[in-house]
């Protein structure tokens, strides 16, 4: 009777074994072909020009990288097609985006229609939304003290009466809006005279090169002010083509205002560390709640370079972030 029951003990304890080592080939198998797939983030940006937005989309990847997403940069054919974006942004809804970062090329524009939309995944901007809606979310600088510290650079640079053309351009973002008025703040009542150089004056369809070319050429200046990357290479272009230099200020990241910086093209730039721009704006979107606790009072950090300066460790590492 004895040999019965721990015969019958042993078989117990067999089967029971087996159930717990089916268990953990069960648990086993499916932690590895049961991994979450990838998020899917989506940023969306105006211009057709990716190299743009480089330093951007690296700072964005690293966060994905480290939280098991995938990073798509869209562009666009056009600067300031809003109705392009929107297309753009209802694509990706439908693809399945799990979050969308976006530089809009009109603030006022996308701000209300992502709002119609009611979208129900995480939204952030990477350029100021003034006016944004409650829980919106942008990682920007502050235009209106970096317009204002490159106002600063000319009166402390240049003489009290000197002319200066400020090309107004792009000013349906709130971003470039402010770099102006911050800039205007700046130089008000400490120069000689103001040029207001905007396209509206000229025809709507005239080349943008073709109106700065011919404002250059029109009225006198010595200095000329920009705020935005597009306009900036724009100008430099329409200078290059009259055969003439200027002392340009300027509000840029491309590479091409970095080279004529370093040229001596462009006296003075005020430079954004759009890397961290990125990295944040990814964090905002793929771990809110991290993104608050760890970044909430992170200011994003811009600079005034010059050629003199521009190889300083702290310039060098936001101008050349990719060089070691």
């Amino acid at each position: 009777m004895k040999r019965s029951y721990n015969r019958k003990s042993l078989v117990i304890v067999v089967i029971l074994l087996i159930i717990l080592l089916l268990i953990g080939i069960y648990q086993f198998s499916s932690g590895t072909t049961g991994k979450k797939p990838p998020k899917h983030v989506s940023m969306i940006v105006y211009g057709d020009d990716a190299e743009r937005w480089e330093n951007m989309r690296e700072g964005a990847y690293l966060v994905c990288e480290e939280k098991n997403a995938d990073l798509i940069l869209l562009t666009m054919l056009s600067e300031n097609d809003a109705d392009e974006q929107k297309e753009i942004i209802d694509r990706e809804l439908k693809n399945g985006a799990d979050a969308l970062i976006i530089a809009p090329c009109n603030s006022r524009e996308i701000r209300e229609y992502i709002d119609s939309r009611k979208i129900r995944i995480p939204v952030v901007y990477i350029e100021t939304m003034e006016d944004r809606f409650i829980g919106d979310i942008d990682i920007a600088v502050d235009d209106y003290k970096m317009g204002y510290a490159l106002g600063k650079e000319i009166t402390d640079n240049e003489s009290d009466i000197v002319t200066v053309a400020i090309i107004s351009g792009n000013t349906e973002r709130d971003s470039v809006r402010l770099r102006e008025k911050g800039l205007r703040d700046a130089i008000e009542g400490r120069v000689g005279k103001v040029l207001n150089w905007s396209k509206d004056e000229y025809k709507a369809n005239t080349n943008t090169r073709v109106f700065i070319q011919r404002a250059i050429v029109s009225e006198a200046t010595d200095v000329i002010v920009t705020f935005d990357n597009s306009t900036t290479d724009t100008l430099l272009d329409a200078l290059d083509n009259l055969n003439m230099t200027s002392k340009v200020y300027s509000v840029s990241t491309s590479n091409k205002s970095v080279y004529n910086l370093y040229n001596k093209k462009i006296k003075v730039l005020e430079y954004s560390d759009e890397f961290s721009m990125g990295y944040l704006a990814a964090m905002n979107a793929l771990d809110r709640a991290h993104a608050i606790i760890r970044y909430s009072n992170k200011e994003i950090e811009y600079r005034t370079v010059r050629k003199e300066n521009m190889y300083d460790e702290e310039n060098q590492t936001l101008l050349f972030p990719f060089v070691d």
